[in-house]
């Protein structure tokens, strides 16, 4: 077997969250479940709004087993039996000291930094004040799309938007931002021709939405900043995020699949840029893995499939580890509105970690030392190099 428990691990991917403050056993299932199509989703498709919708919505995502697990996990560690009200009773009564109760969580699962997307939630959380709450080192990347939303308020011709989309990257990065994030998988999906990046596609696309004609324009556009995006982490030597695969009810999964970066990503002018297929496009892991193999600068986190797709966890690294260089493959948990989406990901991401490096190990592939070195990296060090931590003032 091999012994995950008492290294160190870094969530390469996630985003910030203000203290919630007490919450009843209903409400912490809002927190903390995936959130998926909700009360207001069925509304707005007819059905009457009211308690007995939410208590529909409540009763479904009680009944996955990511959120049983995540009971299990925090009754164990609060100290109660596995039952969400007592869970939510004690954790009403630890939050009373929100940094110590957070320290604790992520002190237990061994939690030693955050590299956080701070696009999202909308309107943002302040990153000073969420650094200061956090007892662990964060890493903030900056995410591309508020920016090319705000672009698009304003009245401005093609040299004017290209030019501040350019200084505002420019000054996050000069700022403390680590890396740049896109989701443009949401907008309009991964399918980007590397000849997107010609400024006169950007002109022609942002020309079109002005004058109100084309209805693909808006994609024309969102191609060429991703285009223009990569050619800037490039130039500032920073690694690029990109969403793949699963996300939230609006995520067109077809179109979100990572095979669809193939021809942008190994395109000679994006070569050099180090990208991270977040997610690992989970269901579609295994291309990402794939991908990993193939394309030198390209890397890929385990986020969302760990821990939302809960007894799934094993099988997704072993089946990512399947193609992926061991030093391209990063653990992040892709938490989000509470400390314990953090520390629930990092307890089922080591236990699976460890049971596929066990395989492999039993299977012959690994030795035990192979295996307990991938362990380390998978958990850290890979997202220690990735993001040259080590070089942080």
């Amino acid at each position: 077997m091999i012994d995950t428990s008492s290294l160190p691990l870094i969530d390469v991917h996630c985003h910030p969250f203000a203290n919630p403050g007490p919450l009843s056993a209903d409400e912490l299932v809002d927190v903390l479940a995936f959130a998926g199509g909700g009360a207001a989703f069925l509304a707005e498709g007819g059905l009457p709004p009211g308690p007995a919708l939410e208590a529909e919505i409540r009763h479904l995502r009680r009944d996955t087993v990511y959120l049983r697990a995540l009971v299990i996990e925090l009754a164990h560690f609060l100290g109660c039996e596995p039952r969400l009200e007592a869970v939510a009773e004690l954790r009403n009564a630890a939050m009373r000291d929100y940094a110590g109760y957070t320290a604790r969580l992520f002190q237990a699962c061994g939690l030693a930094g955050l590299v956080v997307d701070f696009g999202y939630p909308q309107p943002p959380v302040e990153r000073a004040a969420f650094e200061q709450n956090m007892p662990v080192p964060v890493v903030p990347v900056y995410r591309i799309e508020p920016l090319i939303k705000a672009l698009l308020a304003e009245e401005l011709g093609w040299s004017e938007f290209r030019r501040r989309f350019d200084d505002t990257i420019t000054q996050a990065l000069a700022s403390g931002y680590r890396g740049l994030k896109s989701i443009i998988a949401y907008r309009s999906g991964l399918d980007v021709s590397p000849l997107s990046r010609s400024a006169d596609h950007g002109l022609h696309a942002l020309d079109a939405i002005r004058r109100g004609i084309g209805g693909g324009a808006i994609k024309k556009l969102r191609d060429h900043l991703l285009c223009r995006a990569l050619e800037l982490c490039i130039e500032h030597d920073v690694p690029m995020q990109i969403h793949t695969g699963m996300g939230d009810y609006e995520v067109n999964l077809v179109a979100c699949r990572p095979a669809l970066l193939m021809d942008l990503l190994r395109f000679p002018a994006f070569r050099a840029c180090r990208v991270l297929l977040v997610h690992t496009g989970y269901p579609y892991h295994a291309e990402a893995g794939y991908m990993a193999n193939m394309l030198p600068r390209v890397y890929c986190d385990l986020s969302e499939g760990l821990p939302f797709a809960g007894g799934a966890a094993r099988r997704i690294v072993a089946e990512v580890l399947e193609m992926a260089p061991i030093s391209k493959v990063l653990y992040g948990s892709d938490g989000y509105s509470a400390p314990e989406i953090n520390f629930v990901g990092a307890l089922i991401g080591k236990r699976a970690l460890a049971q596929a490096l066990a395989d492999l190990v039993e299977g012959g592939l690994l030795t035990q030392s192979d295996a307990e070195q991938a362990a380390a990296r998978i958990l850290a060090q890979n997202a220690r190099a990735l993001y040259r931590l080590e070089e942080r003032p």
